[in-house]
């Protein structure tokens, strides 16, 4: 006897339960209301195969990819075949099937591998392969002041002298790149994403563009969160295909996310907590620049840091920055004495060393600018540009860039990317 849970919108439930009910090997055991009664049913085990449909209250990306990985098999209701298959949901069942397809899609799905092996070896694609860029974190110890800076003006870089960069304020605690760049933040685009993903309709290349903000050609921007509180909008499997589908139209993303990656319960679920966004960004890029402090405590914290499980596990594709470098919080020869101590307590040698700029960063902050746009010159700008970019992955030569006129001024608007 296969036990089924349905878990469709209501339009449709009574007559899938009807279905199901008419098989002679067949049964419903449950019927949830929302995604937290369906999530509690698949973890304790309750039925063999789920009946799921598109529009079932609370279900979207992240949803689906927690429920196969706690063993579920799905059969997907609907006419959103292409929708399911994105999901990773192989069988599905169309409304008004006929009692016998029921039967056999059910049956072919309780037999199911749950995960089928990996290939030996990738498979080759048939076409030329699409060109993708790459994704860079900026993480940081705790009260890591700059992080969002230096992410700012990394982008900022990489669109004048790379390529197509976009900028995402994925911080889910204190969010201030909009506020930084003089941007309106009444929509955060990094939600609206979020909607477009669970939406299904994330493979629309305009409907991306429509909900980016362009700084300037080829430096664009994903606005973050106007509230804290709103961090229930950005679910850590939704954030990831949304940074997938950003670097599939940029050669660089980069990402600006929390200090904090540990629930603020112990006891809460991991999959839907506040910091899961920075676990899920931090698991998905390719590079991570991690920003500490150039003082005792900021060095003390970064070699802690340096410590965990969490660094040791992205520490082939990590760079160390220490920030504000200045021989009043350490004392004479400040390079010198931060390299000495990273070398000693954390066996860190290669460090990127930002010397404090706090006069081009205020006056970046009064005119809610770019501090690339205040000076191209300040020890912070021509630091990054010839240290931490030719780190990055996806680091090219420079092409040139049309410089703007003196004097030509522009309005501070949040429009969106036209394609």
């Amino acid at each position: 006897m296969i036990d089924v849970v349905v878990a469709v919108d209501v339009e449709y439930e009574s007559s899938v339960v009807a279905a199901v009910s008419s098989l002679p090997d067949a049964q419903v055991v449950r019927r949830p209301a929302d995604e937290v009664e369906l999530l509690a049913l698949v973890a304790g085990g309750t039925g063999h195969v789920v009946v799921l449909s598109r529009w079932f209250p609370g279900i979207d990306a992240d949803v689906v990819a927690r429920m196969l990985e706690a063993g579920a098999r799905i059969v997907g209701f609907g006419q959103d075949e292409a929708l399911f298959a994105r999901w990773g949901i192989v069988h599905t069942l169309a409304p008004g099937a006929a009692p016998q397809e029921t039967g056999a899609v059910l049956r072919d799905c309780a037999d199911a591998v749950q995960a089928p092996p990996r290939p030996t070896a990738p498979p080759v694609p048939d076409g030329p392969a699409t060109p993708e860029g790459s994704v860079t974190a900026v993480w940081g110890t705790g009260s890591s002041p700059g992080r969002s800076t230096i992410a700012l003006v990394t982008a900022h870089l990489l669109a004048r002298t790379v390529g197509r960069t976009t900028l995402v304020d994925a911080d889910t605690v204190s969010s201030s790149l909009t506020p930084a760049l003089g941007l309106l933040d009444d929509a955060p685009q990094l939600a609206a994403l979020c909607r477009l993903v669970v939406s299904g309709a994330a493979h629309d290349a305009p409907a991306i563009a429509e909900r980016l903000v362009e700084v300037e050609p080829g430096f664009e921007v994903v606005t973050g969160l106007s509230r804290a509180d709103r961090w229930p909008e950005i679910r850590a499997g939704v954030l990831a295909d949304v940074l997938d589908r950003l670097a599939a139209r940029a050669e660089h993303v980069i990402v600006d996310v929390s200090d904090r990656i540990d629930p603020d319960d112990p006891y809460a679920d991991p999959h839907y907590d506040r910091h899961q966004a920075t676990r899920a960004v931090l698991d998905r890029a390719d590079h991570i620049v991690l920003v500490a402090s150039a003082d005792p405590i900021g060095l003390q914290r970064l070699v802690r840091l340096l410590e965990s499980d969490r660094a040791d596990r992205h520490a082939d594709h990590l760079t160390v920055l220490v920030n504000r470098v200045r021989a009043s919080a350490v004392g004479p020869d400040p390079e010198t004495r931060i390299r000495s101590v990273l070398r000693r307590f954390a066996g860190v040698e290669e460090i990127v060393l930002v010397p404090d700029d706090r006069t081009t960063v205020d006056a970046a902050v009064l005119a809610g600018r770019s501090p690339l746009e205040v000076t191209r010159r300040s020890p912070l700008v021509t630091t990054l540009d010839a240290d931490l970019l030719p780190r990055l992955p996806g680091h090219t030569a420079r092409r040139t860039r049309t410089r703007r006129r003196p004097g030509r001024s522009r309005t501070r608007v949040a429009e969106p990317v036209r394609q």
